[in-house]
């Protein structure tokens, strides 16, 4: 056989090699598994959207955020702001990751083991009704969840800041920021 004859042929594989695959229906995405079969811990949900769904006509998916103190957001979400749980995972020695719901946003928070980052400062907003009738609503909860907490442990998962009157993207707006650990911030902004 000629070399020509033998690069043809090989040319002819070749393009059938890669024609082939795009006729073919792509294989199911499957969900990941738990890297440490050994941690014992309930079945771990799976961050979709079914399990936080998002408004209508939305595109935005979640947002990640890095913490050095995983703890500290766990009692933010859970005891304040009551959001729903929908992943946890541990992998010892590398990383535990937080997956909540929160107002249709799915905010999944990562503690690096191996190298601790703090948070820095992150900003999430959302548009509410009753600015007050939240404020009062949160304050009541945290004072609740963290009774047992000192002023400045109680400071380090949340504190609170009630802005009436200022000018938010362009509109006059009551406006309650809940400061977090690390410079994590939720911000409710009320039209007037």
């Amino acid at each position: 056989m000629s070399l020509k004859r033998v690069n043809q042929w090989i040319r002819s594989r070749l393009s059938i090699g890669l024609i082939v695959p795009l006729y073919l229906s792509p294989a199911p995405l499957v969900p990941a598994q738990e890297a440490t079969p050994n941690v014992s811990q309930p079945e771990v949900e799976r961050t979709t959207s079914a399990h936080c769904p998002l408004a209508v006509g939305e595109t935005f998916e979640n947002i990640q955020i890095e913490t050095a103190d995983l703890r500290l957001h766990e009692q933010l979400f859970e005891s304040v702001f009551h959001a729903a749980l929908v992943q946890s995972l541990d992998h010892p020695q590398i990383d535990r990751i937080r997956a909540y719901c929160y107002r249709h946003v799915l905010v999944v928070i990562r503690q690096d083991l191996r190298t601790p980052r703090p948070t820095g400062w992150v900003q999430l907003n959302f548009v509410v009704k009753d600015v007050a009738a939240l404020h009062q609503e949160l304050e009541v909860t945290a004072r609740t969840a963290f009774a047992n907490l000192d002023r400045e442990q109680r400071e380090q998962i949340v504190r609170f800041r009630m802005k009436p009157g200022v000018m938010r993207n362009h509109r006059k707006v009551d406006r309650l920021e809940v400061y977090g650990p690390e410079g994590f911030l939720v911000g409710f902004d009320q039209s007037q």
